[in-house]
């Protein structure tokens, strides 16, 4: 499941790659101030904590998908003079109660809990105009999550039964960034974006002579993300970054991180 998932999302990294190369050619192209372009390129690792509580829908139901991930990241700024680009992995545990499978021998209602899985993601700033204390640029952003198999038993029934679940879903976005570097030790940041969510999820169950699978189409309710957060310094290598991401939309979802960083 794991390396299938993982094969599925493969032309997304490479969109969002290309997105990167053509980018960063304009940028280059536009002439943007040489003194920034002449900055020399930098990085920071460290961890972060993500709480995620989105609404989804599958087959007319509206539910709400929840998680929790624990991530470390390596952020590259000015690299090549164009672009900060942001890379993550970690494990994350997400929850799809309410999920109704009604194709299988016998109906189930998923409310198991959490799953575990794999987190993978990356994303990337592009900064296209300086005005004074304030930058504006796109950004864009890729995230998925791989779950691992999850068997339980099936009781109350004249023989023993056993379910699968197969949960995975992606999120990607891509939009405007405004950030604002007045400020000697927090520099506030906003982001709008279109952000889509999609997934699978995919249960089997066995009962004696009895089997069968059924899969459940996940997406998004809403395709608006609003981002607010701040880079906190604490030290001169130290920082905080508490950011909070609103999905405004008929199943409200709201996204909360923070991350402690430490710049080489």
């Amino acid at each position: 499941m794991l390396v299938k998932n993982f094969r599925r999302q493969r032309f997304l990294w490479l969109i969002l790659a290309l997105m990167i190369f053509f980018v960063s050619g304009f940028r280059a192209e536009a002439g943007l101030q040489d003194e920034e372009l002449n900055q020399p390129a930098s990085w920071e690792f460290g961890l972060r904590f993500d709480f995620l509580n989105r609404g989804i829908k599958w087959d007319g139901v509206k539910s709400t998908l929840k998680g929790l991930n624990l991530v470390a990241e390596a952020r590259g700024k000015n690299l090549g003079g164009t672009v900060d680009l942001l890379l993550f992995a970690g494990l994350g545990n997400s929850k799809l109660n309410g999920a109704v499978f009604n194709q299988l021998p016998i109906t189930l209602d998923y409310q198991a809990g959490g799953i575990n899985g794999l987190v993978l993601g990356l994303a990337a700033d592009w900064p296209l105009v300086q005005a004074s204390d304030f930058r504006l640029g796109l950004t864009a952003d890729f995230t998925t999550w791989i779950g691992f198999n999850k068997k339980f038993a099936i009781e109350g029934f004249t023989f023993p039964g056993e379910a699968k679940a197969e949960p995975g879903w992606s999120q990607a976005g891509g939009g405007i960034l405004a950030a604002y570097e007045g400020y000697e030790n927090i520099e506030p940041f906003l982001s709008v974006k279109v952000s889509a969510l999609w997934g699978k999820f995919k249960m089997t169950e066995n009962i004696q002579d009895l089997s069968g699978e059924e899969s459940k189409s996940l997406k998004g309710s809403g395709l608006l993300g609003i981002s607010l957060g701040c880079h906190l310094k604490l030290t001169d290598k130290l920082y905080l970054t508490p950011v909070a991401e609103f999905y405004p939309a008929s199943k409200f979802g709201l996204t909360g991180s923070l991350g402690l960083f430490y710049a080489f």
